[in-house]
């Protein structure tokens, strides 16, 4: 099987509002797959369901859900503990408040690892400063006794990153991992998501609002709006020839580095709308350039070589 995440017409409802429409997409074995989109599109959402993490308040539909090998849909909730615990490392938005502020990165660091792989607290903690190593910490041991206030945002992320890690799995969803980090941390932690990519052979599911990191670092990709994805395909493909209007609004946005002081970075207007996301018209409309009156009754999908758009230009 050359597929880590296949997905396919997944909706999340919130009672009678639609957050998530229609979803599919595929994450192939080994790549780095970015997910795309301004705050608010869908992507955590979308990732929460492939590792069975929607708050309970949230009901899923989907034809298949298939992570690591297993489709959620077809085994029993513990099953899809052990499979999801077994298989797949998550990187969430908040270094901050998923670490324990007053218990020692020690003492939680192993908790996964002793639970699902049935190993002891020395066996884990043998493996976290191996791991500690592997993500550029030169003192393990002394990392392991620190409290994670006495860290780093960019040494705190390294930590979740070898916490995912603890458990070989063959995917790691990282959401908006670079958020808050400054430019040097930033590239620092991409590199390493690389490296973990390239000599582990670890998928990698990277949800990002920075659409140049996604370019640089990502093979492919798809592009979210309100809770539908409108392009998709291969990274450079989707970025040399962009077809929908909101990934072309994207690509323009790109902070450059040529850009003077003071002067506003550019921005889309509007808001991502919040209700009404499971219409087949086309849900850009109000901030699309080129609107036409067909896009207020539907949105044409189109498939050429892999490259996935849902636009009723040409």
């Amino acid at each position: 099987m050359n597929e880590t995440v296949i997905l396919k017409n997944l909706s999340i409802k919130d009672g009678d509002n639609t957050l998530v429409s229609k979803v599919s997409m595929t994450v192939e074995k080994g790549e780095i797959f970015g997910l795309v989109g301004e705050s608010g599109s869908g992507k955590t959402l979308t990732a929460k369901s492939i590792i069975n993490l929607l708050p309970d308040n949230l009901k899923l539909t989907a034809d298949e859900i298939q992570t690591a090998g297993k489709d959620l849909l077809t085994i029993t909730k513990n099953e899809r503990r052990a499979h999801i615990g077994n298989n797949v490392g998550y990187i969430p938005q908040n270094t901050v408040f998923y670490l324990h502020p007053m218990i020692k990165i020690k003492n939680q660091i192993g908790d996964g690892y002793i639970y699902h792989m049935k190993r002891s607290k020395s066996e884990a903690l043998e493996k976290a400063s191996m791991l500690f190593n592997k993500v550029g910490f030169d003192n393990p041991k002394n990392i392991l006794n620190f409290y994670p206030w006495q860290l780093s945002g960019g040494m705190r992320q390294r930590v979740n990153i070898a916490m995912a890690l603890m458990n070989d799995p063959k995917l790691i969803i990282a959401d908006e991992p670079t958020t808050a980090l400054d430019s040097t941390v930033q590239r620092q932690v991409m590199q390493l998501f690389e490296e973990i990519n390239k000599d582990m052979g670890i998928s990698i599911l990277l949800i990002s609002h920075d659409l140049g990191l996604v370019r640089h670092y990502s093979s492919s990709l798809a592009v979210m709006y309100a809770g539908q994805i409108v392009e998709s395909g291969h990274t450079e493909e989707v970025f040399n020839n962009p077809k929908h209007p909101y990934t072309q609004l994207l690509n323009k946005i790109i902070p450059s580095l040529n850009i003077k002081k003071n002067e506003l970075l550019p921005e889309i207007p509007g808001y991502v709308q919040d209700s009404g996301r499971d219409t087949e018209s086309c849900l850009f409309i109000k901030r699309c350039p080129h609107a036409m009156e067909i896009c207020s009754k539907c949105a044409e999908e189109h498939e050429s070589n892999g490259h996935y758009y849902k636009c009723n230009l040409k």
